[in-house]
């Protein structure tokens, strides 16, 4: 009969999501060294990533943490995990920043094929991969499966330029975070990026125009944030059409939002491109130019008001002359004052 300690060291998949589990993740499970597929979404565990995950799971391929209590911080061990195909930590309250040592997941690098999820569960199980979005995966394409969700957290900070090194990532998924800075440049390194979601967080600044060169992108989110600038266009993202995907950032423009402005139209002559600079200095030349016409025209109402109305003439010129007095009194009084005081 075997033991415990066999049967645990045997075990690849623990497949226990939609569950009512609560408390914390038992210290035995750090025993299942061969453990491969971990899925416990959907439950009411509260607890922290423990480290063990990383320095003891050595074969883990597939984690799945989406929709529990867990908090703090999501831990560098993690990163030991280079087999990584999936990890899904979604809809918690993890806080800090995401971790800078996620281009370790070698596996997320490589276009080598990934474990066959199909065998793992039913199309309801497989829909919870990505946890986000509403891509779908044939029995074909699901041995190259490979995604990151830390979406619904309380996540801060920028986006790591190390997952841009992930260069066979299939989805990522940011969104509904507090996340700062710019989207990384190099967001035109994932080559096999189907689906990108940083929806409601505080990013910033321009949309890399690396984003174009996504070929296989079909779900897109960027809103709610606080970009600007024009909307990158050309190949697959010239499909996304929605303008929902990029609403909620005010200082956007450009198809497919329908904010053609004149202060953020793009006027394009002999291919170069000139941006709102032009039109703001233009604009203020007409304002210079308009203030001399302006005051000549102010001018001579004045005047005109004064030569064909006597009453106004008259009081005019006698306000001018009380005013004059009154002048002539006060440099006279600070000239008598002077001269007593240097006596």
């Amino acid at each position: 009969m075997r033991s415990n300690s066999e049967f645990t060291g045997q075990l690849w998949i623990m497949h226990l999501n939609r569950n009512k589990f609560v408390g914390k993740l038992p210290s035995s499970m750090r025993s299942l060294r061969n453990l491969q597929i971990l899925d416990l979404g959907d439950n009411g565990l509260t607890d922290i990533i423990p480290t063990w995950i990383g320095e003891r799971l050595s074969k883990l391929k597939f984690l799945r943490f989406q929709s529990n209590n867990f908090h703090e911080v999501i831990s560098d061990e993690l990163c030991l995990l280079s087999s990584f195909q999936v990890l899904n930590l979604a809809h918690n309250n993890l806080t800090g920043s995401i971790p800078h040592c996620f281009n370790n997941f070698s596996m997320m690098a490589s276009s080598e094929p990934g474990t066959d999820l199909w065998k793992f569960g039913d199309s309801t199980w497989l829909q919870n991969i990505k946890g986000g979005g509403e891509l779908e995966y044939s029995s074909r394409n699901l041995l190259r499966v490979k995604s990151i969700s830390l979406s619904t957290n309380n996540l801060v900070g920028k986006i790591p330029d190390g997952i841009m090194d992930l260069v066979d990532l299939h989805t990522l998924n940011l969104s509904h975070n507090h996340l700062t800075g710019r989207i990384p440049e190099k967001i035109g390194n994932l080559k096999q990026l189907e689906s990108l979601e940083v929806l409601m967080n505080e990013l910033f600044g321009a949309i890399p125009e690396s984003l174009s060169a996504l070929n296989w992108l079909s779900i897109l989110n960027l809103s709610h944030n606080k970009l600007s600038g024009p909307i990158p266009s050309g190949n697959q993202i010239q499909t996304l059409t929605d303008p929902s995907i990029h609403e909620g950032n005010i200082g956007l423009y450009g198809e497919p939002l329908p904010n053609d402005c004149l202060e953020h139209k793009l006027h394009t002559e002999n291919g170069h491109i000139h941006d709102d600079i032009g039109h703001g200095e233009s604009n203020w030349s007409w304002f210079y130019a308009g203030i001399g016409p302006g005051y000549a025209v102010g001018l001579l109402g004045v005047l005109g008001i004064l030569l064909f109305k006597e009453s106004w003439r008259y009081a005019y010129f006698r306000f001018l002359e009380n005013a004059y007095d009154k002048i002539c009194v006060i440099l006279a009084l600070k000239a008598n004052q002077l001269r007593t005081n240097f006596d």
